[in-house]
């Protein structure tokens, strides 16, 4: 993986030489869906209500990097290790789905200790991103957990895929977001339906919900 130029430039013309306030590097699981909406929230940071001087950094994959989470974090780890610029309080956020297929209870568990240690920000997301957005339209509660939490395929499409491609529309695309048109205005909607189910990554190994929201929040604040 390899560290990336910050997203946007978002200082004030009048604090233009101070440093950001905090920096959040972002690795994620997935190498399209994750950047481009974080990318989104650094782009709108000022509509959305972001610091001034929060800094968001992706760590993005190169071309061997595996995708497995543990994979994520290892690597991720190495390549902040000589960055100049990473600081006491900056974060390290792993963005990752809750695939129980190829994300096995050690590997989760590895995660879970690197972030009571300080080491990482553990971001899950049970089932999958997806899940996430979705709570951009709706509480999820039409829908029935057990079915959103098996996730099933059908055809490409997993079934919260399916969900959002309806709320949308019938369009959705992993390689083209929409950040403005879709998401951006729907952020603290989302945050909100988001505490309606599990939020902290040890219930989130077995429950739906995410915990994103509360990283966002913490930007927010």
């Amino acid at each position: 993986m390899r560290v990336e130029q910050p997203y946007g430039e978002r200082y004030k013309e009048d604090s233009f030489s101070e440093e950001p306030k905090k920096r959040y590097f972002i690795a994620c699981e997935g190498r399209r869906t994750e950047y481009q909406y974080f990318k989104g929230i650094m782009e709108f940071g000022d509509e959305i209500g972001i610091h001034p001087l929060i800094e968001i950094i992706p760590v993005k994959h190169e071309r061997n990097t595996g995708s497995n989470p543990l994979n994520i974090y290892m690597e991720a780890k190495k390549a902040i290790k000589d960055v100049s610029n990473f600081f006491p309080g900056d974060q390290l956020c792993i963005i990752a789905d809750r695939d129980q297929h190829s994300f096995t209870e050690v590997q989760y568990q590895q995660l879970v200790d690197a972030d009571e240690k300080k080491e990482i920000r553990f971001c899950i997301t049970n089932p999958c991103i997806e899940f996430w957005l979705l709570l951009h339209f709706c509480d999820v509660s039409e829908y029935d957990r057990a079915v959103l939490l098996e996730n099933k395929k059908t055809g490409k499409r997993t079934q919260t895929e399916l969900y959002l491609m309806d709320k949308l529309g019938g369009g959705y695309s992993k390689r083209s977001l929409h950040f403005s048109l879709n998401y951006k205005d729907k952020i603290k909607t989302a945050i909100q339906n988001s505490k309606n189910y599990a939020t902290d990554y040890r219930a989130l190994e077995h429950e739906i919900g995410t915990n994103i929201g509360l990283l966002i929040e913490e930007m927010l604040a």
